[in-house]
């Protein structure tokens, strides 16, 4: 059993859940650490080629492949050891390293003081929904300080998906101007009705020559930093011309005028209401919420939180958030305390989103 702590600061209160772990029969005759092993590292066989067929974690930002290491973090990795080292990088920059102790009773903590951890910090296997990731707890407070997701491994597709999926995917209709629907595809790089009534093709430019950025290059002359809003989608016009570096540099052009998008229908169906549904509906790693709460994600981080609470009936006693909602044809105030009715995909999710709004 595992209890899961949430602190939702300001309304909402405070969140208490329990999780449940189930394990296969077949997985029953393993001992605490051989579970754990194979939970992290998909085989328990890892004197055979070490580097093969490894499972990867990402935090959103940086691929992650576990290895385990002697005791002072060098070496070649090894079959057996009690330090785990989660080794990657992101596409332009390597030496990203976590390293964990693993105990004889499965658990795992972070081995040393970092930038973003403290010793002793707690570090758990969970299997939420669909997806299979784990969770850092801070030693003293046991509040969420990052999620890493388990993955095939391409981060670049991932990335890309991530901007489909948080960014542009959905269906808009134009602030000023026609309102014909403008849809962007969720699974490739496509829109219909922005620039012809038909599926008009277009490529996400790349920073650093190789991470792609919602930068949306229509022709060489035609070019577009998507950057998602509380209500949809700007299309900031990016100069172009033979001195503009495109992968380095991309400066509005003033001369042309931005294009607001207004969301009329989710890219995906069966989401909850809300400007942001995703968050009830999949753990998202921190950099997955920055990208989801927009370009000045700072500013909309707390409506993020807040819808949460109130698509599940929370009654606001702050009368700015209770007026606010009360606008939306989709709450239904009813619930002084929401607590019980909040799953572990939006509890983990509260926590994350507390953590940027604080940084």
């Amino acid at each position: 059993m595992i209890l899961l702590i949430a602190t939702a600061c300001g309304e909402g209160g405070t969140t208490k859940k329990q999780a449940q772990t189930t394990t296969t029969p077949e997985q029953q005759s393993l001992t605490a650490r051989e579970q754990t092993i194979l939970n992290i590292f998909g085989r328990l066989n890892l004197a055979d080629a070490p580097y093969e067929n490894l499972n990867y974690w990402t935090d959103g930002d940086a691929y992650y492949r576990p290895f385990f290491f002697d005791a002072d973090g060098e070496g070649e990795p090894r079959a057996d050891g009690d330090t785990i080292c989660f080794y990657g990088g992101t596409l332009h920059e390597g030496g990203w390293e976590m390293n964990v102790l693993l105990a004889n009773d499965g658990k795992m903590t972070i081995a040393e003081d970092g930038w973003r951890f403290n010793k002793g910090d707690r570090v758990e296997y969970r299997t939420v929904g669909d997806e299979t990731i784990l969770v850092i707890s801070d030693i003293y407070t046991e509040a969420i300080k990052t999620v890493l997701k388990k993955f095939d491994g391409g981060l670049y597709e991932k990335l890309i998906d991530d901007i489909y999926q948080y960014v542009l995917s959905g269906t808009f209709q134009r602030m000023e101007g026609s309102n014909d629907p403008i849809t962007f595809n969720r699974k490739k790089s496509t829109v219909s009705g922005l620039m012809s009534k038909g599926e008009t093709p277009y490529t996400l430019i790349n920073e650093f020559g190789n991470t792609p950025v919602p930068v949306l290059r229509f022709s060489d002359d035609v070019v577009y930093k998507a950057v998602r809003t509380l209500i949809g989608i700007n299309l900031i016009p990016i100069m172009t011309g033979a001195d503009i570096d495109l992968e380095w540099q991309t400066e509005t052009d003033y001369s042309k005028p931005v294009i607001t998008l207004v969301k009329t229908a989710e890219g995906r169906s069966n989401l909850p209401p809300g400007w942001f549904p995703l968050t009830s509906v999949q753990v998202m790693t921190l950099a997955e919420l920055r990208l989801y709460a927009g370009e000045s994600y700072q500013e909309n981080l707390l409506e993020m939180r807040h819808e949460i609470f109130a698509r599940k009936g929370y009654i606001f006693t702050n009368f700015e958030w209770s007026s606010y909602y009360s606008n939306r044809d989709w709450y239904n105030p009813q619930y002084n305390d929401v607590t019980s009715k909040l799953t572990e995909i939006e509890l983990i999710n509260i926590e994350l989103i507390q953590m940027l709004e604080i940084e």
